[in-house]
């Protein structure tokens, strides 16, 4: 299932202000794809408002979809919720009344519409859902990690490793910081 390609020829002949809502979607292998790195446990499903002006398309996306990530502490499983929410701008390459090629603008912030009057949602999502990812997933606030040492997740309890050895460097401050009963 994916449904991030709308044809909008219809509302390119409307006048401006023409709106129409649609349902979006795609399969949980598309989401895979879109976010590096995941395990996709729903497809991403949610809606689109096309709302037409003088000289474009602007599509208002909401969606959510849930995803499997590594914890960045202990490596464990951590469930994502990918919320995106955006507005993009798409132009029309040919006229929809008279087969013309028309000039669509060079820059990142808008898209085309393509030869055959249909818009394509599927870069815009894939970059809100990247963005949307979280950066450090976590499987709970209070993730322990893994010891340094020996790899061992501190999740399940303490390892064996011997407690680490301060930097001698920093002995002698130390020493005088618990003689001021600051430590």
């Amino acid at each position: 299932m994916q449904t991030l390609r709308i044809n909008v020829a219809g509302l390119l002949k409307e006048t401006t202000g023409g709106a129409r809502d649609h349902v979006v979607g795609a399969s949980a292998a598309a989401v895979a794809a879109m976010v590096p790195d995941s395990r996709p446990l729903s497809p991403l499903s949610g809606s689109v408002r096309l709302l037409r002006s003088p000289r474009s398309i602007f599509a208002r996306v909401r969606a959510t979809a849930e995803v499997v990530l590594d914890c960045s502490r202990c490596l464990e499983d951590a469930n994502a919720s990918l919320v995106i929410d955006f507005d993009a701008e798409y132009f029309p390459s040919v006229d929809v009344v008279t087969g013309s090629t028309l000039r669509v603008p060079n820059d990142d912030m808008s898209f085309a519409i393509d030869h055959n009057h249909e818009l394509d949602l599927a870069e815009p999502v894939r970059q809100e859902l990247v963005i949307a990812a979280p950066m450090h997933p976590l499987c709970s606030i209070d993730c322990a990690g893994l010891c340094v040492g020996c790899g061992h997740n501190l999740n399940e309890g303490p390892c064996d490793c011997e407690p680490e050895i301060g930097d001698g460097r920093f002995e002698q401050l130390r020493d005088l910081l618990a003689r001021d009963g600051s430590t």
